[in-house]
């Protein structure tokens, strides 16, 4: 039994030709769709990056507000430290103040980050600028963990407003409160200062706080309630 070969119509000259065509075709194709994906990648990279910079320098303006009330806060802490010392001096009896206050609880904005990263545009930035934005939304965590620890704290500071005396257990108690917001303030302001050494490093522009800063821990103690929240600035109209 004899075989024949396929023989092209044309010759296997042609044959080759019109085969090189069509390969040289699809790499073109293949070659096309793949400048297509990398300008769509580097046009979701650059949306993403200007996204998650846009979110950034909104809380670096948060951070400068907090940052202009630390000397109040600072004040604040060392006067209720002295009012209740005197509790030991006066019998435990104390001049009850009429206004405690407290920082402002600036919530540090993440949507964005989160967004861009379970969507995978985050992965399409660069290695520096990736970590460089993890690093500094690590920090963005970490401050809205402790401003809600410092919101708890000053709230069991605020019962000083409603206190004539202080017992052994309640003089403890708050002792301990005010220096856990002792150290609060502290840890936020090396916070502060390391996430603008990363911010100058993103370059990041510096905008305007659009929300308004409360002085509610820069009002001295002495004024009278009513007032005290009339001057606050707070963004509610009773401070609780």
């Amino acid at each position: 039994m004899r075989f024949r070969f396929f023989k092209p119509l044309h010759g296997w000259r042609a044959l080759a030709g019109e085969v090189g065509i069509i390969v040289l075709g699809v790499l073109i194709a293949l070659g096309a769709q793949q400048v297509a994906q990398n300008i769509q990648e580097r046009a979701e990279a650059r949306d993403a990056s200007q996204a998650i910079r846009g979110e950034l320098e909104g809380n670096m303006a948060r951070l400068r507000s907090r940052w202009a009330v630390r000397a109040c806060v600072e004040k604040r802490i060392y006067e209720l430290q002295s009012l209740i010392d005197s509790a030991g001096a006066e019998g435990g009896t104390i001049e009850t103040p009429n206004w405690v206050g407290r920082p402002q609880f600036w919530t540090m904005q993440m949507a964005r980050w989160q967004a861009s990263s379970q969507a995978g545009r985050a992965a399409l930035l660069s290695p520096d600028d990736l970590a460089l934005y993890g690093s500094i939304y690590s920090f963005m965590a970490n401050f809205n963990a402790a401003m809600s620890d410092e919101q708890r704290d000053w709230a069991r500071l605020r019962t000083l407003e409603h206190l004539r005396r202080l017992t052994p257990e309640v003089t403890f108690q708050l002792n301990t409160t005010l220096q856990e917001a002792r150290y609060i303030n502290w840890r936020i302001g090396v916070w502060t200062i390391q996430t603008n050494s990363l911010a100058d490093r993103l370059h990041l522009k510096s905008v305007r706080n659009d929300v308004p800063a409360s002085r509610s821990a820069c009002i001295p103690m002495s004024t009278p309630r009513d007032q005290a929240v009339s001057e606050s600035n707070s963004a509610y109209q009773k401070e609780p």
